[in-house]
């Protein structure tokens, strides 16, 4: 089964990020080397729901399968409910020539999200600790990119490594489905493109605009959740990174992780005492700037971050509850920069 793949595939990426993506029809789709069909979306509805006959993966690696947990939920449906009112859907729906929508056509798209840490029983306090927050900053994450869209997310601690999965539908057009996947919806464009201008699809094309819009799209979610959950981006192999690289790499990032877990757990106790906070604005705006710098710092400047990770947990407060000063902040760094020797503004300047 494909999410068996999925999980062996995670299970070598010990440390780093696993967002997979998939898009799925009632008939399921051809394989490319003509070895039957993947599976279909009832299917991926009834293996996540456990129900009987789509659980066999699970038993082989010696599990027991339970029910999933429910993380968020339209209207409280369950999953089954949920792809219910799809097909309902479905069926009352045409394509631009008015004919019924084809069992091929993909109507759902899967994600799942895999924490890279196994054997959930025997974590410790800050191992479980670390996971509600991974929870907690990807359901941020699905929320924002598909809005409405999003109708469920659920939890399996069923396997060896706890995972998240979760269900989009374009809830106006079923049939539109497709242009909720990041990759594919680069390809509808540039297919809609050449059609407008009566010209043939550049499959080169294509291929190029999805490969960057699915690494913009992994990016976006390493900066939402695993930056903050202390998982990497890429694994050691990817980064080319030697053993001396990759312990310094990942000290930083468990850094970043620890003092984004201090700003949650003191942000309370500094609202309660805010009346005593006497910092003046001259070191609020260091505050900022650390943690404006950090950001993209994560990726490249490993060192500098965990130089200046000390810095977070009042800059992100700052950040959150005065945005006054952080726009103050910022303009004064825009003006700043313009007025820099090298910068682009001053060079326009000149000419």
């Amino acid at each position: 089964m494909l999410e068996q793949e999925i999980f062996n595939m995670a299970k070598k990426q010990t440390t780093s990020q696993f967002m997979h993506l998939e898009l799925y029809s009632r008939a399921g789709a051809l394989l490319q080397n003509g070895a039957g069909r993947k599976t279909s979306s009832g299917g991926v509805v009834w293996e996540a729901t456990r129900v009987e006959g789509f659980t066999e993966h699970i038993i082989a690696d010696g599990f027991i399968p339970a029910p999933p947990t429910y993380l968020y939920s339209q209207n409280d449906f369950t999953l089954d409910v949920h792809y219910e009112n799809v097909l309902a859907q479905v069926e009352t729906e045409k394509d631009s020539l008015g004919r019924k929508i084809k069992s091929d056509k993909n109507i759902l798209l899967a994600g799942v999200v895999s924490y890279p840490k196994p054997r959930i029983a025997e974590w410790s306090p800050d191992d479980e600790q670390n996971y509600i927050m991974f929870k907690e900053q990807s359901m941020e994450f699905m929320k924002k990119q598909w809005g409405d869209n999003l109708l469920c997310v659920l939890e399996h601690t069923d396997e060896q490594y706890p995972h998240i999965h979760f269900y989009v539908v374009n809830k106006s057009k079923v049939a539109d489905t497709p242009a909720m996947h990041p990759g594919f919806a680069e390809n509808i464009r540039i297919e809609k493109e050449a059609k407008a201008l009566n010209q043939p699809v550049n499959k080169k094309e294509q291929v190029h605009a999805y490969k960057n819009a699915m690494r913009l799209f992994q990016d976006d979610f390493y900066q939402t959740v695993s930056v903050y959950c202390g998982l990497d981006r890429l694994g050691p192999k990817a980064q080319r990174l030697n053993r001396t690289e990759w312990k310094d790499r990942k000290r930083a990032t468990k850094l970043v992780a620890k003092a984004f877990k201090k700003v949650k757990e003191q942000a309370a106790d500094i609202n309660v005492k805010s009346n005593t906070l006497n910092l003046s604005m001259l070191e609020l705006e260091q505050q900022i700037a650390n943690l404006i710098d950090m950001q993209a710092q994560v990726e490249n400047e490993h060192k500098a971050i965990a130089e200046g990770v000390q810095d977070l947990e009042l800059a992100q407060f700052v950040k959150d509850n005065y945005p006054q000063i952080a726009t103050s902040f910022k303009m004064h760094k825009i003006r700043k920069d313009a007025n820099a020797p090298n910068s682009s503004m001053t060079k326009g300047k000149k000419l």
